[in-house]
């Protein structure tokens, strides 16, 4: 049965988040993030023959150390993770890691394929889900800007099709095409569960992170 959303008014506020960029990277980390590299490589070594134009990786190294130092703070709510278009999975399999129950989400078939042998290899707990990350009527908070890339997906809905509520996520990590965040952020402020977080990369040194929350 889908729960009522609360029509409080919600308000989403950029959190002063420090991460240290240069944090040295544990060793079984670091194995997985060098065969991490490797998939990407592999991938981009033959783009021609399975191009995604809408795939462009973020620096997963950053993001790791920034998602530990926020799994260190204890500013989440809860231990629930999802990765919006996760991709090859990578940082779905390192929030795993650090001991969140992660999931991705990803609407390119060839993507989830692969993003489950490298969590597999990789011997890591996150569960891929192919899909659509956007909860239901969420795309009409894009207004006029309908070119966003994330309206593109022509799959069925993820949370629907595996009986899930995005509103029991108490993180949720994105990398948004550009233009794209502010879309990204609506969404997440009016779907978002109360006192849920956002980390969001932005590019080369630039993550960012909200909370959700209901007045």
């Amino acid at each position: 049965m889908k729960r009522a959303r609360n029509t409080s008014s919600p308000v989403l506020e950029r959190l002063e988040f420090e991460w240290d960029d240069s944090a040295e990277i544990p060793t079984d980390t670091a194995k997985i993030l060098e065969d991490a590299d490797q998939v990407l490589q592999a991938y981009w070594d033959q783009w021609t023959k399975k191009p995604i134009e809408q795939y462009v990786a973020c620096d997963f190294r950053d993001v790791y150390r920034a998602l530990s130092q926020l799994t260190a703070s204890k500013l989440a709510k809860g231990n629930t993770f999802c990765e919006w278009g996760c991709g090859f999975g990578i940082v779905t399999g390192l929030a795993s890691q650090l001991g969140w129950e992660a999931i991705g989400i990803e609407a390119e078939s060839f993507l989830v394929d692969q993003a489950n042998r490298f969590l597999a290899r990789n011997r890591l707990k996150g569960e891929i889900l192919h899909g659509n990350f956007l909860p239901r009527g969420s795309e009409r908070l894009a207004g006029s800007q309908s070119n966003h890339a994330s309206l593109f997906h022509q799959v069925e809905n993820a949370y629907e099709q595996h009986d899930l509520e995005f509103d029991d996520y108490a993180l949720v990590f994105a990398y948004p095409w550009p233009g794209e965040h502010y879309f990204l952020q609506e969404v997440f402020r009016n779907y978002a569960g109360d006192g849920a977080l956002m980390l969001m990369f932005l590019g080369p040194y630039e993550i960012e992170l909200f909370r959700k929350s209901v007045s």
